[in-house]
């Protein structure tokens, strides 16, 4: 007979290609600390890219207790940040190639310099081309409909911060918005949130993650969930109850 496990879930973590997270936060030395956490099931989500996710998909397959998902924040025309999550590289990539359209080029050294695309042995392979610091030319409601159209989640990144969320930029969440899950940032705690966002607690779920820049702060926080295994489909189920 199946029965249920507690699952751990990162749906929020940065490798060395978005240009503000840490050198060392390479492919293979994520999936290192990701076990040694014991983390169930991690969503790779660099700024507006997914350059490095085939690699964290590789280094993970020497892990048979983890499961490695593609995903990306994505910056709206707002300034939003917008967790979008998959289940397989080919949704995943569909949406890119659409975000891609609509981001600038890379513009400072900074970028140029420090958008690391590695493979999943932490070797250099180049560095990426667009601006990742950049917003994506079109409105949460356009990205929301471009995940949703790939099979994808999409949620709303870390609501209470007091920059880039869906709260600090437009002061509310829009009654129609089509977003499956809203993620907490590390820096409250679970028990406050449906008390402190009760006006939001009946449309939508809450998920944490660790929103991770660097390795030290891999399994600080991640979202907990009663699931037959550690796949995307328990995950999607899970926000779907």
């Amino acid at each position: 007979m199946n029965t249920k496990r507690l699952i751990k879930a990162d749906v929020h973590l940065h490798t060395c290609l978005s240009p503000c997270a840490d050198i060392t936060q390479s492919p293979k030395r994520i999936l290192e600390k990701v076990n040694e956490k014991a983390i169930d099931l991690i969503f790779i989500t660099d700024h507006n890219s997914m350059a490095n996710v085939r690699a964290c998909l590789n280094a993970g397959k020497k892990y048979s207790n983890i499961e490695v998902c593609p995903g990306m924040e994505v910056t709206t025309r707002e300034e939003i940040h917008l967790l979008s999550l998959f289940e397989n590289m080919s949704d995943a990539e569909n949406t890119l190639t659409y975000i891609n359209y609509y981001l600038p080029e890379a513009r400072f050294d900074k970028e140029k310099q420090e958008q690391i695309i590695a493979n999943e042995f932490d070797e250099v392979e180049g560095f990426y081309g667009k601006s990742l610091y950049s917003a994506v030319d079109l409105d949460l409601d356009e990205i929301i409909e471009l995940i949703h159209g790939n099979n994808g989640l999409a949620v709303a990144a870390h609501i209470d911060r007091q920059s880039f969320s869906v709260i600090s930029q437009l002061g509310f969440i829009p009654e129609k918005c089509k977003l499956d899950a809203l993620e907490i940032s590390p820096n409250m705690q679970m028990e406050d949130v449906k008390e402190i966002y009760k006006n939001y607690s009946a449309r939508y779920k809450f998920v944490q993650g660790s929103d991770s820049h660097s390795l030290n702060t891999i399994g600080s926080v991640y979202t907990g969930f009663w699931g037959m295994d550690n796949s995307y489909k328990s995950f999607y189920s899970f926000l779907n109850e």
